[in-house]
Order: C-alpha cells, then structure tokens, then sequence
C-alpha cells in the first residue's frame, strides 16, 4: 500500500486529467510546498482542480481524493462506500445498484464527471471502481471552471491510464450471498514512445435480499499513451461495460424501519417484486476518448480532453411502489417497461501561460469546452386513474404470481442539451499570498419532445470565482474563496415560462496544514451555502412549478491523514452540516433536506508488518457514525442513527496477496436513504469478502 495515496489531493480539471507536473511553479513557500505539496504526489497520479498546474496549497477550496489503493484495502465495490472516507458527504439512496449521494446537504448525484469530462447526468447504475486510479471530491460549487452543476460540489472519477513499465495484476474474489469475481489488469511498454494497459473483469454481484439473483458485469478498458517527443503527449482510452440482472426495490417506513400494524417488523431481505419477472435490467455503456498535451515553450501550454459516450438501457417490468394501504401492511404495485438510449460527446480545450511581472508570479488560463447530449426514451405504462392496475401484495405474508395489468400507454421522450463554456482564470502569488480569480459564461440550449410535442428554452448564465490564501506558517495555508453556481431546470409555470436556473453562492474559510515532517495531513473548513430559484409545487396549479424556494446550508469539515508509521495509515473525518429550508411555497421554513445526517464521524486505520515473523500480515479496520436522517421533504419521519464496523485481515506472501474483508461487522440493521415513507433504502446485513491477489 502507498503511504499517503489517498491523502488530498488536487482534484481533476475538466481537460488536464492528463497534464504533466514537472514544470509545476513554487507552492506558498519552499517550506510549505515541501510538506504539503510532497503528501500530494506521493504514490499517486496528480491532476488538477484549477485547470492549471496551481499547487494545491494555493487552491481556496476543500479538495480531497480516495486513492485506488484505499478501494482496493477496504474492497469497495459501489461508489457509495467509497465516498465514506470524505467529510461531509452523504453517500446512498433510495435504489440498489446506483450512485447516489449529497455534498454539504445537497444532491450532487446527477452530475458525475470521469477523467475531468461530464460523464453522466442523471443517476446511472454504479461506475466501476476497479477501472479508476482514484476518486475526486471537489466540495462546494465547481461552476466557474465546470458549467452548469449543483452548488454542493462534484465527484471525478479518474481512469487507470497506461504506465512506464511492465506488470499484470490478477484478482479472484468470493463473498456473501453468492458473489464472486475475477479481474485482470496489466501493463506493457510497447516501445520507447508508446504504453498500453488493459483493465477487465466479470463480477456476479449476489443480493441479500430474497429471490433476488443479482446483477452480472462485465467491464473491460483498454488505454494507450503516446509521447510523441518531450513536450506532447497522447492518451487514448476507451471503456465497454455490459450490466444485466435484477434487483430489489426499497422498503417503507412503516413495517420496514418501525413495526408495522402486527407489533413487529417485517424482514429486512423482503422483497417487493415479482420473483424471476420483475425489476430486470440490461445496460450497455461504451466510451472513447483522448487527452492531449503540448507544451510550446516555458509560458504556454496548450491540452485538450474529448469524450464520446454511448448508453443503451432495458427496463422489463420494474415493480415501482404506489402506496401502502391504510392496514399498514398492503403494498400496491404498478409496473413500468422502458428502453433509453443516450449519447454525449464533451470536448474541453484551454490554453496555459506561466510568466512573471516584477515580483509576481502568474498562471493565467483560458478555455471553452462543449457538451452535447442526445437522449431518446421509449416507456410503456398502465392507465394511472384505472385501481385494478395496481397489483397488491402483503409485506408480512407476501403471495407472488398475480397477473401483470396490461400497458395502457406508450410514450416518447427525445431531448437535446447543448452547453458551450467560455472561462477565464487568473491566479497571481506576491510572497506568500495568492489570489485566484476566474469567471465563467454559459449558453445552455434545451429540447424536449414529449410524444411528439417539442418545446426549448436557453439559458446563459456568468459565474465568478475569488479566493485568497496565505501561508501563515510554512506547515499552515490559511485560505477563503468566494463561488457561485447554476443549474438549469426543466419545466415551466402555470403561465408557461420556463423555469429559470437554480442559482447558488458559496462562503469558505479553512486551513490547510501539514505537521511531523509531513507524515499527518489535515484540512479544515467551514462554509455557508444558499440555493435560489429552487422549484417548488403550485398550490393553486396541480402539476405546475413556481420559483419561490430557498434553501440554506452552514457547516464544519475536517479530513485528516496521517502515515503513523511505516506500514501504519490512518484517516479521521468529521462534518457538522445544517441543512434547512429558509424560503418555499408548500415546504414549511425550517425543514431539513432528505437523506443529510446533521452529524457524521469516520475512522478507518490499516497497519501491515514491516518485519519479524508476522512480516505481510495486515490488519485494519474502520468505524462509520452517521446520526438519524430526514427522510423526506417536507419533513414527517426520520431514519435511525446508525454505526457501520468494517474490519480487514490480509497477508502479503511474495507475488500473491490474501485478504479478508467484513462489512457491517455487527449486524447493524440500518437504512442508507429514502425518497418518501415508501421508498426506503435498506443497507447491507453483515458480508464478507475473500479475496485472492496475484502480481507479476
């Protein structure tokens, strides 16, 4: 395991995923960028959260990334487990199998980036894991470099990209509930110039919920890098995935998370569908792309970043939750079948220049990047007005096999967003103070055709960027930064007019320092957040939106690393986060946001012996408190408090690798997030994982 791989670090640009370091200027001070900038390099691939090759001591933002090396020690499979590892980010939802989760107590689900380039919007099923070199997590709004995106912040993924030597790295896994797993990923140096790296892998992914069969994925990802000469590199990198299986639907609140009518609760494994006829999903999503690098002389430096991406998914009868009847115990079901097929292509090109003027230092960038997304939705659904096309069952004593109703209606949705982006940034450094300023202008053209009647709308929006650092101390970076954000929305008024952007500002103050000759690295934080312009229901207009809502967050975050010792890591995260409505129309003022647990601690440590006769034996562990939850909005019930214990037992034998890991050790009974009373997400009981390594 690298030491400190996954402590913070700069977090990925929208076209630099693949930008060179070497020619990065001085952080604050020689002092500080020995210590903080060293912690950010160590073991791991650097990219850029400014777009730049700006120190991250010199970025006023809270940045912190999980390295591929800390997924693989805790086996994390889905991006929620992940995501555990960062402060004051909520991870889960209300659907297995799909990425969700909230930054600083806002929804930031929709809007996934991969290799620095928008790769998803709308939740899709789980990225893969085992194809990335680390997670990114940009905290607060990312809109003045990024576009159109919520005000809580972004997550990158960053792809495995092709290395300077030879190695293959294979990988048998088996685990609870029939889940089994066999991964390849290796490495050649084709010549002097050109590296090649293949990642792939089959995973069956078993369910602990009854008569669920799980899902099949097959993941490969082939990548190539061409240095062309010195100064200019090529990487291309392509993706296929291919998911097909079924999966379980949420719980409800009563019965499922309190006792129900009969004194007691129904099974946490109960299963809401049809038994080998429901809830099945098949998706395929391809990907292709390239980033390239050229470095004219010591001032410019021009990269850009392309990606295609093509989604086909089938939904064969998924068993959606209507309502539960008044005897607490009869669930009313209605089924729904969809095929959708998406496109999107982003392209992002920027131009650097580094040069002095006097006593000042600058890095001055420029670029426009372009989205374009396709999107085409065929569903078949039942006559909603009609009660016997609901299908009852009992949550206590459930009978499968009742007949589906037959589809009533077949419609056709077809969207077009085009996004163009122009942005600018200017980051100065007098000694050791900094400021960043930047600024950025967005046209967002949209289309929508619903069974053949099309509408559009456009928005254009500029979003500024300010931020101050100072090193008050070689070891200590104070900073605070100024931001704000927009989110185009879909819809309009009982008027007809379309709803404008939801719009957002940004307040940040932290610390960022690095002590014990760099061995505990830690960021601090405190932050405010309003959200405007957020779309609240019509009284006086059923199925109409008005604009009247508001909401606020306030909060405190620290994220600490340290490297104890050799072979002995350690990660502390805390987050306070006061999430509530302040202005609406329906929602009283006061509520909270759904799914943002007010207080959250995590502790995860891992030690390996260096010598002795216990020389390759591991062991870790890790502690995940998360206090009780809204569970919907407005409020009217909350989901428990609960404590999460992982543990991990390996040993490293020469080429191979044994590793035992458990999650949810006690048996903790606990809900990851809800939508509404009947739309509650259960967690995992107790599982296991065995796994086999071997490298050469």
């Amino acid at each position: 395991m690298r030491k400190n791989s996954w402590v913070l670090a700069a977090f990925c640009a929208v076209a630099g995923s693949g930008a060179a370091w070497a020619d990065q200027p001085a952080s604050l001070s020689a002092a500080a960028a020995g210590a903080i900038e060293t912690v950010v390099v160590t073991g791991a691939r650097t990219v850029d959260v400014s777009k730049s090759s700006v120190p991250l001591a010199e970025t006023p933002q809270n940045i912190q990334v999980i390295s591929g090396d800390l997924i693989s020690d805790q086996r994390d499979i889905t991006l929620t487990d992940a995501l555990r590892n960062v402060a004051g980010v909520m991870p889960g939802g209300y659907y297995s199998n799909y990425d969700y989760f909230r930054l600083r107590g806002f929804d930031a689900s929709g809007y996934l980036y991969l290799d620095g380039l928008l790769f998803d919007t709308g939740v899709q099923l789980s990225a893969e894991l085992y194809g990335l070199e680390q997670v990114e997590i940009m905290k607060g709004p990312s809109s003045a470099l990024y576009g159109q995106g919520p005000l809580g912040g972004l997550v990158n993924l960053v792809s495995k990209h092709p290395q300077d030597e030879n190695f293959v790295n294979l990988q048998a896994s088996y685990g609870s509930y029939g889940s089994y797993e066999g991964d390849f990923d290796g490495n050649a140096v084709l010549s002097d110039s050109v590296n090649g790296r293949l990642v792939a892998l089959f995973r069956h992914s078993g369910e602990f919920t009854q008569h669920v069969g799980g899902n099949d994925r097959t993941y490969i990802a082939p990548s190539l890098t061409w240095n062309i000469d010195a100064d200019t590199q090529l990487t291309v990198l392509a993706s296929l995935q291919h998911d097909d299986g079924d999966s379980s639907f949420p719980l409800t609140y009563i019965g499922g998370v309190v006792p129900g009518p009969v004194g007691h609760r129904y099974p946490l494994d109960r299963y809401t569908g049809e038994p080998g006829r429901s809830n099945i999903t098949k998706s395929n999503r391809d990907a292709i792309g390239y980033e390239f690098s050229h470095r004219f002389n010591e001032i410019f430096t021009l990269k850009q970043n392309f990606r295609y991406v093509w989604n086909d998914t089938n939904w064969d009868h998924i068993l959606y939750t209507s309502y539960l009847d008044t005897d607490g115990r009869t669930l009313y079901r209605y089924p729904y079948s969809a095929h959708s097929v998406w496109g999107n292509f982003g392209v992002d090109t920027r131009l650097e220049a580094q040069f002095n003027t006097g006593a000042v230092s600058h890095t001055l960038i420029a670029g426009v990047d372009y989205y374009n997304f396709l999107s085409k939705w065929n569903s078949e659904e039942i006559d909603y007005s009609d009660p016997a096309a609901y299908m009852a069952l009992d949550l206590y004593a459930p009978v499968y096999g009742a007949p589906f109703p037959a589809y009533s209606s077949f419609n056709h949705v077809r969207q077009i967003v085009r996004d163009t982006g122009y942005y600018v940034q200017e980051h100065a450094k007098w000694g050791d103070f900094t400021l960043t300023l930047g600024g950025r202008y967005d046209t967002a053209r949209t289309g929508d055709s619903w069974s053949g009647v099309f509408a559009s709308h456009s928005d254009d929006k500029f979003v500024p960027r300010v931020g101050l650092t100072y090193a008050v101390v070689p070891q200590a970076v104070l900073y605070a930064s100024y931001s704000e954000s927009f989110l185009p929305q879909a819809g309009s008024t009982f008027g007809g007019v379309s709803l404008k952007p939801e719009t957002g500002q940004q307040y940040e103050a932290g610390v960022k320092s690095n002590v014990w000759d760099g061995r505990v690295d830690v960021t601090a934080s405190v932050y405010q957040l309003t959200r405007q312009n957020v779309a609240t229901d019509d009284l006086g207009h059923p199925g109409y939106s008005v604009q009247t809502g508001e909401q606020q967050s306030k909060g405190v975050e620290l994220d600490a690393h340290a490297n104890l010792a050799d072979g002995w890591d350690a990660i502390l995260t805390y987050a306070y986060v006061n999430a509530r409505v302040t202005r609406d129309n329906a929602i009283p003022i006061g509520d909270h946001p759904l799914d943002v647990p007010p207080t959250s601690i995590g502790f995860w440590t891992k030690y390996e012996f260096q010598d002795g006769p216990l020389k390759g034996f591991g062991i870790g562990g890790g502690i995940y408190r998360y206090s009780s939850q809204w569970g919907d909005l407005p409020n009217s019930f909350k989901l428990p408090d609960y404590t999460l214990v992982n543990g991990l037992v390996s040993y490293d034998f020469g080429p191979a690798q044994l590793q035992f890991n458990v999650k949810n050790l006690l048996d903790e009974r606990y809900y990851l997030g809800s939508y509404s009373d009947t739309y509650v997400q259960p967690g995992a009981p107790r599982n296991y994982m065995l796994t086999l390594s071997w490298k050469m």
